[in-house]
């Protein structure tokens, strides 16, 4: 086996089994806020538990990040690993929030200034607030959703933040990249 598929081997394999259970713990909320919190609308506890997993969700995120995923890299240079860690973390960050904002919406429509339709289906709902983490983790800001609530702001000042996170670990990690084939 060569060096590259040898090292492809190891670095997922421990991609996968450091940022595996982080991931599930994602999609397993995301599915948990669709099918339970449409059932209780309008209950001021959902909105601090929604904080709460938030909270719990960008610090693990933060946490495989800085401490396990470095790790990864100083085993691994090739530019591809790198650039699939980079995807992971940033497709954690954007789901997380994008089911955050979801549930902050569900639970109450004006957390948010949109042109939404509260009452669509739930999958053109989710999609729209993906749309929306997407847009504020790369910081261009349409205009066309807008956190009114202080739940809301604190969800966005959240994912700015981890944004920056990754940007500084990006930044910090540019020097152990190297370019191989």
């Amino acid at each position: 086996m060569s060096d590259k598929k040898e090292a492809d081997k190891k670095f997922y394999g421990q991609l996968f089994s450091k940022a595996g259970w982080t991931l599930g713990i994602v999609v397993v909320l995301a599915f948990l806020y669709v099918l339970f919190l449409p059932k209780s609308l309008d209950n001021e506890a959902w909105k601090w538990l929604i904080i709460a997993i938030a909270i719990t969700k960008a610090f693990l995120i933060v946490r495989i990040t800085f401490t396990q995923l470095s790790k990864i890299l100083g085993d691994s240079h090739y530019l591809e690993h790198v650039l699939s860690l980079f995807t992971l973390i940033i497709s954690l960050i954007v789901l997380s929030f994008a089911s955050d904002y979801y549930a902050l919406y569900l639970n109450e429509a004006a957390n948010f200034k949109t042109n939404l339709i509260f009452g669509e289906p739930s999958i053109f709902l989710f999609f729209e607030f993906f749309y929306y983490s997407l847009i504020s983790f790369s910081t261009v800001g349409y205009g066309d959703f807008v956190p009114l609530s202080l739940s809301a702001k604190f969800l966005v000042i959240l994912e700015t933040i981890l944004y920056f996170f990754v940007l500084v670990f990006g930044t910090a990690n540019i020097n152990r990249i190297n370019i191989k084939d």
